[in-house]
């Protein structure tokens, strides 16, 4: 099984909110958006030369890879301005790492990890791992404002976690 390292993205629509898509939509409604709106992140995440896993289906979220971490980050911020026009914003985090990758899926610690960053963002916020931000600080155009040391669930070690900022 090849094993490579990769940038994942993590989305997930928030169903942790205060008050859910669901309840503020109506079942039938946030399902139509919110299968618009996979159509239109699984195009944004290919326009930046990424590609969404087909076999991961997370039920509110994506996952895709990236070769770059510069092209993670853009994918992301696009990805969460295309999810707050459609009222459904979105919790994006980004880890890059080793995955292997097996059928239409990819596996191990990275893709966890990048899992676990978008549940700690806020709605339409981008997340990254240090790994991320050091493999894209000066090629990405964005700011990164440190949020610190965090433990994440089912990782053994903490993580030192930033905030993406679009230049202004």
């Amino acid at each position: 099984m090849p094993r490579r390292v990769q940038s994942e993205l993590s989305l997930s629509n928030g169903q942790h909110q205060a008050v859910c898509p669901t309840e503020r939509l109506g079942d039938a409604a946030f399902r139509t958006k919110a299968r618009d709106l996979d159509a239109a992140l699984r195009t944004v995440i290919r326009e930046h030369d990424g590609m969404p896993i087909e076999g991961k289906l997370l039920g509110d979220g994506v996952l895709a890879v990236f070769t770059s971490a510069r092209q993670a980050i853009q994918a992301a911020l696009t990805c969460g301005r295309s999810a707050d026009e459609a009222g459904l914003p979105l919790h994006l985090g980004l880890h890059a790492g080793d995955v292997i990758r097996e059928d239409n899926n990819v596996y191990g610690g990275a893709v966890n990890v990048a899992s676990r960053i978008s549940g700690l963002s806020a709605p339409g916020e981008v997340l990254v791992s240090e790994t991320v931000r050091s493999l894209a600080r000066t090629s990405s155009g964005v700011r990164f404002e440190d949020r610190g040391e965090q433990a994440l669930k089912g990782v053994g070690e903490t993580v030192r976690v930033w905030a993406v900022r679009e230049n202004e």
